[in-house]
């Protein structure tokens, strides 16, 4: 065995570029696993931090212990840090905007819980002493209350109770001027002190803070423990945390407890969905990858044995088992693989640790202050990635190794076990001959009598086209779906909350480029007299039905029918019907047509509190205006300007006409939403406002597209590697093997440029053959995607073109590139010492 184990390793040796080829092919596959697994722990590892920065870094919190018992916790074997919280009181907040939060809860933190419970700071420093507060920057925001790091609030802090006795806690929204049961329950703070204290930063609002609470949390430091403290303990061993929940419970006597269950579902600990998908997409990803470099790298250790057929057979001859024979080829796969493997993991941990990088600066702005992906990957998924990639070379190997197995000496020696086909089935069409000459019909039979030599060199090419064009339209039906409310708006910010009064005032800021409001209500219509067969289809046989009447501002209604090619003199006249409706049928299909039969210039009545109003619509279109891009409404909208309700309906706006946001295009968006935020911050007029700015939405999802971009296309190019390696790896030592048949055809007559022609019609039909059956499944593949995403939204099958064609040019330059190399090789080779040799 040690002298078959010894020629193996001679042959990988002398067959250089072939080795380093497979050691490529397996390197890729490896570090292809190892980054799926790497990036699988770093997105737990992520959570796990997102859990820590909202909740704190613990696994249960033990409420009012008392100081006495703290040391079953502190002093337990299995906990691995703690730390110590607890509540002073509650305190007016003078001056507070939010009539339902009119305190403070005045809280203290050691110096372990001020950095492991949640606390996330803005501004300043961390409080060091029982005189310095963190406040929230909630107070700031939601209260309206300008303060600053470096001012002191003089609180009366004491409890909150009700008339009755009854001591509230954060749970209890704020109780005043409610009487239930005929039960008064006015609430109020007793048993006050009073504390001057120094604002020494900012924080976010803490997790903990419900939103019902009626007071801001503020964090003092905590210099001295009382008579009972809250304990938060970290364990050693997350999973043995109900057994030492029970046991620290007994000792203690405390049962008010709480867990922090994102910690303990992101660590694996409870079940949860988001890992659950985590793993699965992990697994159903890891699973395509050995696949595929099963197919692919499986021809490698193929050709290998072909080449060694001859020496096999020898062996044999002389005394070599068969279970020697194929232990010795999967030998050969895994003194490979102790090369490859190595270097495919540090391949693999080096590209995911750039690409978590790149993600990082392209999504840095998504991602909440301080937490960004970061990498991680522990000694487990290594050892998986070792032992998957050792199952997927010995799936590779085993193939081969029980055809090596198997040989007959006697046939092996005389080196033609390979070819026995009869003369019928190498048969070849004239139109070949009269095409490419002798030399295309020689390129075509030798295809018919070496079908295992090339079949998987076909697959690698099929496998790769397959996942291209497949993932592809993973990437071209998200690209629809993140841009389907976002494309053809003409705005790119709107203000919700306020009324006209404060729209317009808005719309005089500067940096506001373009601007619209409007109102609607519902005005009853004659359907039945007005109504097209598909409008009939869609609402059915009734007699009235209601259409939607939109009134836009006067400013950008002139500009709207301008764009219309409408005069703007007689604005005021105006009245355009959008008349589109979407039907979505049986079949998940779409129909989008007219319900109306009104053409431009018709006249139509509509009825307002039974009373009649007739008019000319102006126009109708489907070209709609700001605010109404994404709208399809069953009955059609009717736009008009404010100047025609009062003019045309004789009416003014009232309480029945619901006032829509105030719509705005800026180029200079975020400067303008600062500039908003501003005033919503320091004017009490504007602070039911709220701002949203869609350009920063629509940029974020652009960049989240190409993060998957980045994702898919990273996979499809290393899969592709992968093929393109076995490729490459086929055909040149198909071609050398081949040698001895190139010289003997040349000694005859057959001259370089019919040799040429030959060879290039050899890589013509590689390619065709692969491109045959590649691009069906491919397209096959793209449809079981688009049917997956119709589940929810769909857009139509459209066959993936340009994947197509990228696959047609990219098997063609792979095949000849490859070709044209071993061609050079060959001709170079002398023809009689070619002749001469006696070895495969």
């Amino acid at each position: 065995m040690k002298v078959l184990n010894k020629l193996t390793v001679k042959s990988l040796k002398l067959n250089k570029k072939r080795t380093i080829v497979t050691i490529i092919g397996i390197m890729l596959s490896t570090a292809l696993i190892c980054g799926v697994a790497g990036l699988v722990s770093s997105f737990q590892k992520t959570l796990i931090n997102w859990s820590i920065r909202e909740n704190g870094d613990f696994h249960t919190t033990f409420y009012d212990v008392p100081s006495d018992k703290i040391k079953y916790i502190t002093e337990n074997e299995k906990v691995d840090k703690y730390f110590y919280t607890g509540e002073i009181g509650w305190a007016k907040l003078e001056g507070s905007k939010n009539e339902n939060k009119p305190y403070l809860h005045v809280l203290e933190y050691d110096k372990m819980a001020l950095e492991n419970y949640g606390v996330n700071l803005l501004e300043g420093r961390l409080p060091t002493n029982s005189n310095e507060i963190l406040i929230s920057e909630h107070i700031l925001t939601n209260a309206r209350i300008n303060l600053e790091i470096g001012d002191t609030i003089t609180i009366d802090i004491g409890k909150r109770v009700l008339q009755d006795g009854t001591i509230l806690s954060e749970e209890n929204p704020y109780l005043v001027d409610v009487e239930e049961n005929g039960i008064d329950l006015e609430e109020s703070i007793i048993d006050t002190e009073t504390k001057t204290y120094t604002i020494v930063g900012i924080m976010e609002r803490l997790n903990s803070e419900d939103y019902s609470s009626p007071g801001y949390s503020i964090v003092t430091y905590m210099e001295d423990v009382g008579d009972t403290v809250n304990v938060s303990a970290l364990y050693k061993n997350p999973k043995e945390y109900k057994e030492i929940n029970e046991s620290i419970c007994d000792s203690t006597g405390v049962y008010n407890i709480i867990s922090n269950t994102d910690l303990l579902r992101y660590q694996g600990v409870l079940n949860d969905a988001t890992l659950q998908v985590l793993y699965t997409i992990g697994a159903v990803v890891i699973v395509i990858i050995v696949v595929s470099s099963v197919f692919v790298i499986r021809n490698s250790f193929s050709i290998s044995v072909s080449e060694k057929n001859r020496q096999y057979g020898m062996l044999a001859s002389v005394g070599a088992t068969s279970k020697q024979i194929k232990k010795n080829v999967l030998f050969e796969g895994l003194s490979i693989g102790l090369i490859a493997i190595p270097l495919g993991i540090l391949l693999g941990i080096v590209a995911i640790i750039i690409l978590l990088q790149v993600v990082n600066y392209l999504l840095n702005d998504m991602f909440v202050a301080g937490l960004n992906l970061e990498y991680s990957i522990s000694i487990i998924p290594i050892i998986a990635s070792i032992v998957i990639s050792l199952i997927t070379i010995y799936l590779s190997c085993l193939i081969p190794a029980i055809r090596a197995s198997k040989i007959s000496p006697i046939e092996s020696i005389r080196g033609n076990n390979d070819v026995k086909l009869k003369a019928s089935k190498i048969r070849t069409p004239k139109f070949i001959k009269k095409i490419f000459g002798i030399g295309g019909v020689i390129a075509s039979k030798n295809l018919k009598r070496s079908k295992k030599k090339y079949r998987t060199t076909v697959i690698s090419i099929v496998v790769s086209i397959f996942i291209f064009i497949s993932l592809s339209s993973v990437l071209s039906l998200g690209t629809k779906v993140t841009t389907l409310y976002y494309t053809d708006f003409k705005f790119n910010m709107f203000v919700s909350g306020g009324d006209k009064t404060i729209y317009e005032e808005i719309a005089k800021l500067d940096n506001v480029d373009n601007y619209a409001y409007f109102y609607e209500k519902g005005l009853d219509i004659d359907f039945k007299k007005y109504a097209s067969e598909f409008g009939k289809k869609v609402l059915g046989e009734i007699e009235d039905g209601g259409i939607l009447l939109a009134v836009y501002n006067n400013e950008y209604f002139k500009q709207y029918i301008k764009e219309l090619g409408i005069s703007e003199d007689n604005y005021n006249k105006v009245a355009i019907l959008i008349d589109e409706v979407i039907l979505y049928n049986a079949d998940n299909t779409r129909t989008i047509d007219r319900i109306y039969n009104i053409q431009s210039g018709d006249q139509v009545t509509v009825n307002k509190v039974d009373k009649e109003k007739s008019f000319e619509i102006t126009k109708t279109t489907n070209e709609r205006p700001m605010g109404l891009e994404n709208s399809y409404y069953d009955s059609g909208i009717i736009v008009v300007s404010q100047d025609f309700l009062e003019e045309v309906l004789g009416e003014k706006l009232d309480e029945t006409y619901i006032l829509n946001d105030l719509l705005i295009y800026s180029e200079e968006d975020e400067t303008l939403e600062n500039t908003i935020n501003d005033l919503i911050k320091q004017n009490e007029d504007y602070s039911g406002l709220v701002v949203y700015n869609y350009d920063a939405v629509v940029e974020q999802q652009k960049r989240v597209i190409l993060v998957v971009s980045i994702f898919l296309y990273g996979f499809i190019t290393v899969i592709s590697l992968i093929g393109v390696t076995n490729i490459f790896n086929t055909i040149t030592t198909n071609m050398i093997l081949r040698s001895k048949e190139f010289a003997m055809l040349k000694s005859i007559g057959m001259t370089k440029k019919e040799f040429n022609r030959m060879i290039r019609l050899e890589s013509i039909m590689y390619g065709l053959k692969a491109l045959i059956i590649g691009i069906p499944l491919g397209i096959l593949g793209s449809y079981f995607i688009y049917k997956a995403f119709a589940l929810d939204t769909d857009f139509g099958y459209s066959l993936p073109i340009i994947p197509i064609i990228i696959s047609i040019v990219f098997v063609f330059i792979i095949v000849g590139i490859t070709m044209k190399y071993s061609l050079n090789k060959i001709n170079k080779q002398n023809i009689i010492e070619t002749i001469r040799k006696d070895n495969i």
